[in-house]
């Protein structure tokens, strides 16, 4: 743990001045997006688990990939901080506990072999993202909330997971902050499982009847083109059918 103080001053004054460690912050669920792809700290309802579609993007009529819904999934994480103000207004002293989100590390694990999935040696297992947020310090008995995105599936690793289609996996992620008071927060892991599926989310334009637009297919759901957790990726690069 670091502290801005003189080493004396910052042992004579931990429990004032800096932020304590463990459970003072912690991840409690993964929020839904609603239909403008936002995902809010004031959510009411949570996702027990996720579903991935790791088609590249499919066409029915020509039984060919295309590259067109190539996304990577998204956790929307929940995230609280029990940290209380700790501002000195007579001296000008900036508040110390507010909690800046930095970076997450990603472990994906094999529900079966209960052990990290092997992605070769170009795609790393576990690995670390970026992200940020900032969380103000609670004035009372609830935490402060944020919901933070983090990218928990790249892209790059779709190809990877064929061989669990129709099965789950455990994303596990560890949340990394610090606060302004210079006091590194290491969260507890968060596990949380995700169905993989090929083309369960995924479609054409083609497949819906002639004149639809996007609006028609999407209605007032999220159009992001994830192919994650119900929202389908409309394939704008889907090859033509035989014939066509």
């Amino acid at each position: 743990m670091r502290c801005a103080l003189s080493l004396c001053l910052c042992f004579a004054s931990l429990l004032a001045a800096c932020a304590p460690e463990g459970s003072s912050a912690y991840v409690s669920a993964v929020g839904l997006l609603d239909s403008e792809c936002k995902s809010s700290a004031d959510a009411t309802e949570f996702l027990a688990a996720g579903l991935y579609d790791i088609a590249q993007g499919y066409d029915y009529k020509s039984g060919r990939d295309s590259r067109g819904c190539m996304k990577s999934y998204y956790m929307q994480l929940l995230i609280n901080s029990n940290l209380k103000a700790n501002a000195r207004d007579a001296t000008g002293r900036a508040e110390p506990n507010v909690l800046q989100i930095h970076e997450a590390e990603i472990r994906l694990i094999d529900v079966q072999q209960q052990a990290d999935i092997p992605f070769g040696d170009t795609l790393p297992n576990p690995f670390r993202v970026k992200t940020n947020g900032t969380l103000a310090p609670t004035t009372g008995r609830d935490p402060s909330k944020l919901s933070v995105p983090i990218e928990t599936i790249p892209a790059a690793y779709k190809a990877e997971l064929g061989d669990y289609v129709g099965e789950q996996i455990i994303a596990e992620v560890q949340i990394f902050g610090t606060t302004i008071g210079d006091v590194d927060i290491d969260f507890k892991p968060f596990s949380f499982p995700i169905s993989i599926c090929r083309g369960c989310l995924t479609a054409c334009l083609s497949d819906f009847p002639e004149g639809a637009t996007e609006e028609d297919i999407f209605g007032d759901e999220c159009n992001d083109n994830s192919a994650s957790d119900g929202r389908i990726c409309l394939d704008r690069n889907c090859p033509a059918g035989p014939g066509e």
